[in-house]
């Protein structure tokens, strides 16, 4: 992933006391500012899901998808139907 700077109007008081405390901990305050603005992110998307109706947008197992999906439509019944039809209608036929 590239790096690039970015310039922020912060108080000197508070950017002295986060940059000592930081280095005590051994990390940086581009690191914590970088972390930040990830969560908001994922805070983001959490939010858009919730709003939607999707749950948790924990990352699953690809195994465990198709049993999670909604039930409802058989796709494939309903794609071959629609084939048919459409030859029925035109004599065309399409895969």
């Amino acid at each position: 992933m590239s790096r690039r700077k970015l310039t922020l109007s912060i108080d000197e008081n508070l950017i002295r006391e986060i940059k000592a405390m930081l280095a005590s901990e051994g990390s940086s305050l581009s690191s914590v500012v970088e972390e930040f603005l990830g969560s908001l992110t994922s805070r983001w998307l959490e939010e858009m899901a919730e709003d939607l109706g999707l749950g948790g947008l924990e990352p699953l197992d690809p195994a465990d998808i198709p049993g999670s999906r909604p039930k409802g439509y058989d796709s494939a019944k309903l794609v071959r139907e629609l084939r048919e039809q459409r030859f029925s209608t035109t004599g065309v036929s399409i895969g």
